[in-house]
C-alpha cells in the first residue's frame, strides 16, 4: 500500500506542475524521472518498436551516455581547483574551531569570577551609597539656595555688562521657584530683591529698545527679553514696529537716492553690461541680519539694474523679511505657546505696517527702472523683474492675506509698458531716418551713364528692398527684445493675467499695429506736402503695396507666432491693417499721377501761352515741347516701370496711325462713323458738340491701378486734357491750326505705347485737333502726307 506521505508529495507536485505550466505528471515510462522503472520501459519499448527503430534507440541512447559520459568529466576537470580548496578551507576551519572551544570555555569562566566580585563589592557598598545619595541632594538644594541669595546682584552685573540674555534666563529659570516658595519668611526678603532686580532690568531693556541707532538684531533681542519677563505684548508690538520703521525708512531712502542717481544720469550713461545670472540670496526668519545698514556710496549710483535689485535685498526686503518673521514669532503665537489672545489685532497691525513699506519700496524700484536706458536687449533687466517679483511674492506667502504679487505684477506691467512705448518711438525714429536716407538720395545728382535706365532701374529697386527690409528687420528685432519678458523662467510671465496685457495690448497692439498705422500716416503726410518728391511719393506706394500684399501678414503672424497669441478676439484684424496700407498706396499713387501730370501740363499750357498762333508761320517741325515732354514720359515710364509691372495693354487697330483730318470725323467705340462734316457745312461749335456726344466720356482723374501702363495712362490724360483746355482759350490762324495737327500727329506717333487704351489717346488727340479747328480763323488743315514728313523729317 502506497505511503500517505508520498501521495500527498506527488499530488503536491501535480498542482506545482499545473501552475508552472509544466506538462502531464512523470510516469515510470520517463527515462528523465525519478519514478524511471527499467523493466516497464524495456517491455514497452520491446512491444511497440521494430527490430530497426530498437537498434535506432540503442544507438541513440549509446550517443546519450556518452555525451553525459563526456560532460561530467569536463564538470569535475573543470572545478577540481574550486573542490581541492573548498576542502582545505573546510580543514582550517575544523582545526580552528577545536582551539576556539578551549577559548570559550576560559572566557565563560573568567566572566563567573568577574560577576560573583562585582556582587560582593555592591553588597559592601550598599549602606554608603544610600548616605552618599543624601549629602548630594542636600548639597544640590544648597547650591540653588546659593544660587538665589546671589541672583539680584548677578542681574546688576549682567545689566551693567549688557549682557541681558543671561540676566533674564538666570531669572526666567528661578522665576517658578520664587513664586512657589514667596509665602516662606525666608524667601521673601530673596524675592523682593529679584523683583527690584527683575524691573532695573526690564528699564534698560526698554532704554535699548528706544535707542535709535540700535541695530535690528538688538531690536529683536529686546522684545523678546522683555516678552520673557512678562511685559505686555500689546504695546511692545507698536514699540517694535516703530523701531523697525525707522531703519527701513532709512534703507529706502539710500536705495532712493541711487535710484534717483540713475534716473538723472540715464541721457548720459550707456547701457552697461550685466551679468547673466546673478546669485540669489534668500533671508530666512533664522538668519541674522547685518547689524549696520549698508553704507551706500555715491559711487553706487552707476550699478546696473541687477545690482541695484540685490542691494535692495541685501538691505531693505531682507530687514522687511526678518522684522515679519520675527514679530510672528514674538506677538502671534498662540495662546498655548505663551502668545497673546488678541493675535487678530497684532497681524491686522502688521499687514498695515508692511502694505504701507511695500508701497514705498515698490515706488523706489519704479524709478530706478523708469531711469534704465532703453536697449536692444531687455534680458537684464527682466532678469532684475523676476527676482524683485519672486521677492515680492515670497513676502506674501510669509504674511497671509497679502497680495504683494500683484503690486509687483504691476510694476512689471509698468516697465513692459515703458519699454513697449520706447519700441515704438524707436521704430518711428528708424522710419523717420530711413525716409530720410532715401529723399536724400534721391535729391543727390546722379552722373549720367551709358545704361542709365538699368542704374535707374536698379537704384530704385535697391531703395525699395532696403526700405522695406530694414522696416521689417526693426520690426522682428523689437518683438525678439520684448519677448524677453514672456521667457518661461520668469515667474510673472506664467501668470495669465500678465501675458494678456503684455502679449496683446502692448506688444502686437501698442507696438506692432500702432507702428504700421503711424506708418500709414507718415507716409500719407508726405503725400499732402506742397514740395513733395514725385519720385518718392511713387517709392512708398510700391511700399505700400508691399507691406499690404505680404510684409504685413507675415510680420503679424511672426509676432503672434514669437508671442504665443492664439486667441485674436478683441485684436485689430490684418484685413483692416492692410485695406489702410492699400488705400495709403493707391493715395500716394495718385498724388504720383497728379503731381507728373502737372509738370508736364505746366509746361503744355506755357508753351502754348506763349506762342504766337495768329502770327505764325507754315509749321516745319514739330516743337520742340513736345520732343521734350516726351523725354519727360520716357523718364517716367523707366522709374514707373522700376517697380510696377507692365499691366494689360488693348492690341493696337490698324488704322491708328494713319488718321486723317480733311473732315472733322466722329467715332466711337474703336469705329468710323458714316457721318462727316466739312467745317464748311456746319458751324464749328455744332461739329465739336457732335463729337462730345458720340465720344465716350472719359475721367481724367480717376484712381489708377498698381500697374506700369495705367500710371503713365493716367499722367497722359491729365497732359493732353491740360492742352486741350489751353488751345480753347486760344484763337488760331490757319498755319496756327496746322502746327497743332502737326503736334497732335507726333504725339499720337509716340504715345500709344504709355496708355493702356489707344482709343482713349486717339479720342483726347482728336477733341485737341477739333479745339483748335473751333477756335481757328479760317480753319484749313493739313495734308496727310505732310504732316507726317515733317514728323518724320523731325
Amino acid at each position: 500500500m502506497a505511503d500517505p506521505d508520498s501521495k500527498k508529495e506527488r499530488k503536491h507536485r501535480k498542482e506545482l506542475l499545473q501552475f508552472y505550466g509544466g506538462g502531464t505528471e512523470e510516469t515510470p515510462y520517463d527515462i528523465n524521472s525519478k519514478h524511471f522503472n527499467l523493466d516497464m520501459y524495456v517491455q514497452k519499448t520491446i512491444k511497440e518498436c521494430s527490430l530497426k527503430q530498437l537498434l535506432e534507440h540503442e544507438a541513440g541512447l549509446v550517443s546519450e551516455i556518452q555525451g553525459l559520459d563526456s560532460d561530467c568529466q569536463t564538470l569535475v576537470y573543470d572545478h577540481y581547483d574550486k573542490f581541492i580548496a573548498a576542502a582545505d578551507i573546510v580543514r582550517k576551519m575544523k582545526d580552528g574551531s577545536v582551539s576556539m572551544e578551549g577559548q570559550i570555555t576560559r572566557l565563560q569562566q573568567n566572566m563567573a569570577g568577574i560577576t560573583a566580585s562585582s556582587t560582593t563589592i555592591t553588597e559592601a557598598l550598599q549602606e554608603r551609597r544610600g548616605h552618599l545619595g543624601r549629602l548630594l541632594g542636600v548639597h544640590g538644594t544648597l547650591k540653588k539656595l546659593e544660587f538665589l541669595f546671589h541672583l539680584p546682584q548677578k542681574i546688576d552685573e549682567c545689566i551693567a555688562d549688557k549682557n541681558f540674555s543671561e540676566g533674564v534666563m538666570s531669572y526666567v529659570e528661578t522665576a517658578e521657584v520664587l513664586h512657589r516658595y514667596r509665602h516662606l519668611p525666608s524667601f521673601t526678603a530673596i524675592h523682593q530683591d529679584c523683583q527690584a532686580a527683575v524691573a532695573r532690568l526690564n528699564s534698560a531693556l526698554k532704554n535699548q529698545l528706544a535707542l535709535k541707532e540700535g541695530s535690528a538684531r538688538q531690536l529683536t533681542e529686546s522684545v523678546d527679553l522683555l516678552l520673557q519677563l512678562g511685559e505686555p505684548a500689546e504695546g511692545l508690538c507698536d514699540d517694535f514696529l516703530a523701531h523697525a520703521r525707522i531703519k527701513l525708512e532709512e534703507n529706502l531712502a539710500n536705495l532712493s537716492h541711487i535710484a534717483e542717481g540713475a534716473m538723472g544720469s540715464k541721457q548720459d550713461e550707456a547701457p552697461p553690461e550685466h551679468p547673466e545670472d546673478q546669485p540669489d540670496t534668500n533671508i530666512s526668519a533664522h538668519d541674522t541680519l547685518a547689524d549696520d545698514t549698508t553704507d551706500i556710496q555715491p559711487e553706487h549710483a552707476s550699478m546696473d539694474i541687477l545690482e541695484f535689485i540685490d542691494l535692495c535685498h541685501e538691505t531693505f526686503v531682507g530687514n522687511l523679511w526678518l522684522v515679519i518673521s520675527s514679530y510672528k514669532e514674538m506677538f502671534l503665537r498662540s495662546p498655548e505657546e505663551g502668545g497673546s489672545v488678541c493675535a487678530g489685532v497684532a497681524m491686522e497691525k502688521l499687514r498695515v505696517f508692511v502694505g504701507e513699506l511695500v508701497e514705498q519700496y515698490v515706488a523706489v524700484v519704479g524709478v530706478r527702472v523708469a531711469g534704465e536706458p532703453d536697449s536692444a536687449h531687455y534680458g537684464p533687466l527682466t532678469t532684475a523683474l523676476d527676482k524683485f517679483h519672486r521677492r515680492l511674492h515670497a513676502i506674501t506667502q510669509l504674511l497671509p492675506n497679502t497680495n504683494f504679487g500683484e503690486v509687483a505684477l504691476g510694476l512689471v506691467l509698468e516697465a513692459g509698458e515703458a519699454r513697449c512705448q520706447a519700441s515704438l518711438s524707436a521704430l518711428k525714429a528708424g522710419l523717420a531716418a530711413n525716409l530720410a536716407d532715401v529723399r536724400h538720395a534721391l535729391a543727390a545728382p546722379r552722373h549720367p551713364t551709358q545704361d542709365g535706365a538699368e542704374a535707374a532701374t536698379r537704384h530704385l529697386n535697391e531703395h525699395l528692398t532696403r526700405l522695406v527690409a530694414a522696416t521689417a528687420a526693426s520690426i522682428k528685432d523689437r518683438v525678439t527684445a520684448l519677448q524677453a519678458f514672456t521667457q518661461p523662467k520668469h515667474t510673472f510671465a506664467v501668470v495669465a493675467e500678465f501675458r494678456r496685457q503684455f502679449c496683446r495690448e502692448l506688444v502686437r497692439e501698442g507696438v506692432v499695429v500702432a507702428f504700421f498705422l503711424h506708418l500709414t500716416d507718415t507716409v500719407l503726410s508726405l503725400a499732402n506736402k506742397k514740395d513733395k518728391d514725385p519720385v518718392l511719393l511713387l517709392l512708398l506706394s510700391r511700399m505700400c503695396l508691399d507691406l499690404h500684399t505680404s510684409t504685413v501678414h507675415y510680420l503679424l503672424s511672426h509676432c503672434d507666432e514669437q508671442l504665443q497669441i492664439e486667441d485674436k478676439t478683441g485684436l485689430t484684424p490684418l484685413s483692416s491693417i492692410t485695406a489702410g496700407m492699400r488705400d495709403a498706396g493707391q493715395t500716394l499713387l495718385n498724388q504720383y499721377v497728379h503731381t507728373q501730370g502737372a509738370v508736364i501740363s505746366q509746361m503744355l499750357r506755357r508753351s502754348v501761352e506763349v506762342k504766337d498762333w495768329l502770327g505764325c508761320g507754315e509749321p516745319r517741325s514739330v516743337r520742340r515741347v513736345m520732343r521734350t515732354v516726351l523725354d519727360d514720359l520716357s523718364t517716367i515710364d523707366t522709374q514707373v516701370g522700376a517697380l510696377y509691372e507692365d499691366g494689360s495693354q488693348r492690341d493696337r487697330s490698324s488704322d491708328s496711325s494713319r488718321r486723317t483730318y480733311h473732315s472733322v470725323s466722329v467715332s466711337r467705340g474703336g469705329a468710323r462713323s458714316a457721318w462727316s462734316y466739312t467745317p464748311s457745312q456746319l458751324d464749328n461749335s455744332l461739329v465739336a458738340n457732335l463729337n462730345k456726344l458720340w465720344s465716350e466720356r472719359i475721367e481724367i482723374f480717376a484712381p489708377v491701378e498698381f500697374t506700369r501702363v495705367s500710371i503713365l495712362t493716367g499722367i497722359v490724360k491729365i497732359s493732353l486734357k491740360t492742352l486741350l483746355e489751353s488751345v480753347r482759350l486760344r484763337t488760331l490762324s490757319r498755319f496756327g491750326l496746322q502746327q497743332v495737327q502737326v503736334d497732335v500727329h507726333f504725339l499720337r506717333t509716340f504715345l500709344w505705347s504709355y496708355v493702356a487704351d489707344e482709343q482713349v489717346l486717339n479720342v483726347l488727340l482728336d477733341e485737341v485737333v477739333t479745339s483748335a479747328s473751333v477756335r481757328c480763323c479760317d480753319p484749313e488743315l493739313m495734308e496727310q502726307r505732310v504732316v507726317e514728313f515733317i514728323c518724320e523729317q523731325s
